[in-house]
């Protein structure tokens, strides 16, 4: 389910191409030996090799070998053997020993040779084979290109190994990590709760090993004392006993998971926690994401739930597995896929597509960019909606000869997560380790709390809308639970307006100003009250400026007042008055017509926005009605604002 070795295919293919030229059993004569016992063990190996019986294949060729010390097909026939049952060491050595038979036999050898030599590693020797296959002429223009690649790729390995990155594994220990194969992590916004791959044995019935395995998902979440508790099975119904279930994405409030199954082709899926803590049942993605002749799998959805990324080997794409996007068009339709395209995309392998919580920083790997020789963890940051920063190798060791993908990063941008089977007796496990920071994502903090009707105190399903006041542009749009809670991420370096708002109600106004703030260490909590819609209600508009000492309206107030502007409109018979306030700075009479000027620029607004001016009048109220503590900045800010009053309905 995790990965394509390709360069690995195209290895065993080459030498495949040059054993089925030497059929024995029609022309043994055209065999560089003629030693019938030598000729004869070499048949023997075939048939054993066709009955994938690898080990007698094996005895079979050093026999022959034995007989005719130059019998150059046994040594590249064992090479393959030894491919096969990966005993690399051992196949580039025959490899090696049949070009000192004859170098010129075989020129495809030289590419094999170089991309064995990568994996072992050993880039110089590597670098040398695939130096002297590109000198032929004669030789595919499309294994030329992957060989070019790969002595690039060598170049880079030898620099990058002579100039680490910082890192340090840290394991996850024994309550996520077990003796079985653990992987592809998935983490929520605030990092409480943890989910899995586990690989697991599948027992006869009779409870003796059946030699099967089976993936299935299991969970954490963090005590009081911040330790994972250990982990336990999802159970049904999104674990089965018949199929693989695996290569998970936690929505940013851990409550909705899409993940892959695999059922001869692999397919994407969805499932969402109730208020009960139980997971519903899995529910198919539509066509056209899930196709009916391709795989699809390795979601990762953006912090919004608004965008999926996942790869296909769909025919429309660029290479084997490519990445893809889809956007979410409302809460059971979404558009068609679309292709990231060359600035993320090769005509080789991309997998394991991560979008981090800022939603521009996308982490994937790759083997059709220049690394370390196998699939490498790759950054890149959208510039816009359809354009990408060039890829950028996150470096060794993070990168090494060997796969590396299925890497996540925590929502603060410090703390990346992947597995390795670094320790060959503990097998794959779940490690962390602190991201260096010329490829750290954005910061990204979270708000988080729960929604009620202020006279009832019962939850509201209210919806949500991010605004990034800046550019007056919707950064997310969500809906809180049935329960009322929600969770909103928030990159740093922004402003924010947020607007709850549900029907009968008065929208609730929040202003985050995180400009220039590049930690996210400390989340904001936040229980939020809507008010019903009746005379008197009052909103405190909290993303409306003015210029200083000015009733100049800011263009960071555009998107709270075209919010007030829908809400008039939504409730055509709705009166108000614009209240303005200040603090105790300065005179009470210069504040009282600042603040009068202030609310007259508001009523305006609505004025020329099409609103009745019957419907609004304007009051300015200076220093005189405090919310906050005039003694402190923050209370000052607070008595800096703008009210709504509900004077008619």
């Amino acid at each position: 389910m995790l990965t394509n070795r390709y360069h690995q295919k195209v290895v065993v293919m080459l030498l495949a191409i040059l054993l089925a030229g030497n059929n024995v059993f029609a022309q043994s004569q055209e065999l560089s030996t003629k030693k019938r016992r030598a000729i004869k063990q070499y048949e023997l190996s075939m048939q054993a090799y066709d009955r994938f019986e690898f080990i007698q294949a094996e005895e079979a060729l050093l026999k022959a070998i034995d007989i005719d010390k130059n019998f150059i097909e046994a040594h590249l026939f064992l090479s393959q053997v030894y491919q096969r049952i990966n005993q690399l060491e051992k196949a580039i050595e025959y490899g090696e020993k049949a070009i000192a038979i004859n170098p010129e036999f075989f020129p495809n050898l030289y590419f094999s040779l170089g991309a064995m030599l990568m994996k072992v590693p050993n880039y110089p020797r590597a670098k040398q084979h695939l130096s002297k296959f590109v000198e032929y002429s004669f030789i595919r223009e499309d294994m030329r290109e992957l060989a070019e690649l790969y002595i690039k790729s060598c170049d880079f390995a030898l620099e990058a190994i002579a100039n680490p990155v910082p890192f340090e594994l840290i394991n996850l220990g024994p309550n996520v990590n077990s003796t079985l194969d653990e992987y592809w992590p998935s983490l929520s916004a605030s990092e409480n709760t943890l989910v899995i791959t586990v690989k697991k044995p599948v027992p006869l019935p009779t409870g003796e090993p059946s030699g099967r395995h089976q993936e299935d998902f299991y969970i954490t979440h963090r005590n009081e004392k911040g330790e994972w508790e250990p982990v336990s099975n999802i159970g049904p119904p999104i674990n089965t006993p018949h199929f693989n279930e695996g290569a998970q994405s936690l929505t940013a409030d851990g409550k909705t998971m899409y993940y892959t199954i695999c059922r001869g082709y692999c397919n994407l899926y969805f499932s969402e926690l109730d208020d009960n803590g139980r997971w519903g049942n899995p529910k198919s993605l539509p066509n056209p994401i899930n196709l009916p002749y391709s795989s699809e799998k390795q979601p990762s959805i953006s912090p919004d739930g608004k965008t999926l990324y996942f790869v296909s080997n769909r025919n429309t794409g660029m290479g084997d597995f490519d990445v893809w996007r889809v956007h979410k068009l409302d809460s059971n339709k979404w558009g068609d896929p679309e292709n990231l395209g060359d600035s993320i995309n090769t005509k080789y392998n991309e997998q394991s597509p991560f979008i981090h919580f800022d939603n521009r920083t996308l982490y994937f790997s790759s083997n059709g960019r220049v690394g370390m020789g196998g699939l490498d963890i790759f950054m890149s940051q959208m510039i816009n909606d359809s354009t990408w920063s060039t890829p950028k190798n996150l470096g060794y060791p993070i990168n090494t000869h060997r796969d590396e993908d299925g890497l996540i990063v925590n929502a603060k941008g410090t703390m990346a997560y992947y597995s390795s089977d670094i320790s060959a007796e503990a097998g794959r496990d779940i490690f962390k380790f602190e991201i260096p920071q010329d490829i750290r994502p954005t910061p990204t903090s979270y708000i988080t709390g729960t929604i009620t009707d202020a006279r009832s105190g019962w939850p509201i399903r209210a919806n949500f809308t991010l605004v990034d006041v800046a550019r007056d542009s919707i950064i997310t749009e969500a809906q809180a639970s049935s329960s009322g809670s929600f969770l909103l991420t928030l990159p740093t370096n922004r402003s924010y307006a947020m607007f709850a708002s549900a029907p009968n109600y008065l929208y609730h106004s929040e202003h985050f100003d995180l400009s220039g703030i590049y930690s996210a260490d400390e989340p904001y909590r936040k229980n939020i009250e809507l008010t019903p819609i009746r005379i008197g209600g009052i909103i405190v508009m909290r993303n409306v400026f003015y210029e200083t000492d000015s009733y100049q309206l800011k263009g960071e107030s555009i998107s709270e007042l075209n919010k007030l502007t829908e809400l008039l409109n939504l409730n055509p018979t709705l009166t108000i008055e614009v209240g303005g306030h200040t603090d105790n700075v300065g005179s009470a009479s210069y504040n009282l017509t600042l603040s009068d000027n202030r609310a007259k620029s508001v009523a305006q607004f609505l004025i020329e926005k099409g609103i009745d001016p019957a419907r609004i009048t304007w009051k300015g109220y200076g220093l005189t009605k405090p919310i906050g503590d005039n003694a402190t900045e923050d209370g000052r800010a607070e008595n800096r604002r703008t009210e709504i009053k509900i004077t008619g309905i």
